[in-house]
């Protein structure tokens, strides 16, 4: 793969990837909002009463301790789920729109939406099968320093083969969740050597983007609507020009 010419491409069409990266982020205000409003629903009964019970001087009975906790667990509840939804719909919008891209078509907000909402729930189950994966894969860390080495070096080799990958595969070649994971595995197997590359490409990714989000508002924006739609453009790339023609072989 060009590296030069990907950044190239990105860069002469960085518009059109900020309006991608864009539509992400107006998913996660969404979802920040909506969770902040039902959170102040859920939670605002229990603590007026217990403010009232404050200002008679009454101790708190069990009524008021037991329902600010229901109050608080209903809250965890409503911002997990919100939080499944808004990854799902982030992650399918943002690959949709890198498909939609590479195919020549014309890609803004409109384009992110569609491929959001059509294949978020592929996107949630996907990264519910990563996270097992992830979980299962924890045990490692009981070896000391060792362990957490190879788990460290692990994460971003996963999160790239067996997450954008399938990701891109389900969209792009129409492949179901489960066989698109397989071929996660597959080039794992059979590319061990480029995916541990792979890895480390991302981790370096992680890195720089961590030292640009130490900026104050302004780094996080920029990560969000510009680094994102980069991150996944590249790997889409790499797929196409370096992983999938040794997959046809």
């Amino acid at each position: 793969m060009n590296v030069g010419q990907v950044l190239q491409r990105y860069f002469n069409d960085w518009q059109k990837f900020a309006l991608v990266g864009l539509g992400a982020l107006l998913v996660e205000l969404a979802w920040g909002i909506i969770t902040f409003f039902l959170s102040l629903l859920m939670i605002g009964p229990a603590v007026v009463s217990m403010l009232r019970m404050d200002y008679y001087g009454l101790e708190y009975g069990p009524g008021q301790v037991f329902g600010m906790l229901g109050a608080l667990g209903g809250v965890a509840i409503v911002a997990l789920i919100g939080g499944v939804v808004a990854v799902g719909m982030a992650n399918g919008g943002l690959v949709g729109s890198v498909v939609a891209y590479r195919r020549g078509e014309d890609v803004g907000l409109s384009t992110f939406w569609s491929y959001a909402t059509r294949y978020f729930t592929k996107m949630i189950l996907l990264g519910i099968i990563l996270l097992a994966i992830m979980l299962v894969s924890a045990i490692v860390n009981i070896i000391p320093i060792l362990g957490q080495l190879v788990y460290v070096l692990w994460a971003p080799v996963a999160f790239v083969t067996l997450g954008i990958y399938p990701a891109y595969l389900v969209i792009n070649d129409g492949y179901s969740v489960g066989s698109a994971v397989g071929q996660g595995f597959q080039i794992l197997k059979s590319q061990f050597g480029p995916s541990v590359l792979g890895g480390l490409i991302a981790l370096l990714f992680g890195v720089i983007f961590a030292l640009v989000g130490w900026v104050p508002v302004i780094g996080s924006l920029v990560v969000v609507i510009f680094g994102q739609p980069l991150f996944l453009y590249f790997f889409v790339e790499r797929f196409e020009h370096d992983v999938r023609p040794h997959l046809a072989a």
